[in-house]
């Protein structure tokens, strides 16, 4: 199963990325802390380290998942 890091800009955009992604089957964490804890340092770093994708807005990881 996937992992998916998200911090979501509206209430809308988390709405719909929590509930398109969790019918796909995949796992979302959500960033809602203004300093970022132990998990969301490590999904960050992998990210860094190329053991992730990083996406700028809704509209390109869609694009990246090829929905």
């Amino acid at each position: 199963m996937a992992t998916i890091l998200i911090k979501p800009k509206t209430k809308s955009e988390y709405n719909l990325l929590t509930r398109l992604l969790k019918k796909m089957n995949i796992e979302i964490q959500v960033v809602e802390e203004s300093m970022p804890n132990y998990e969301t340092l490590k999904a960050i770093e992998d990210v860094e380290n190329k053991k992730g994708i990083r996406t700028k807005n809704s509209k390109e990881l869609f694009d990246t998942l090829g929905i």
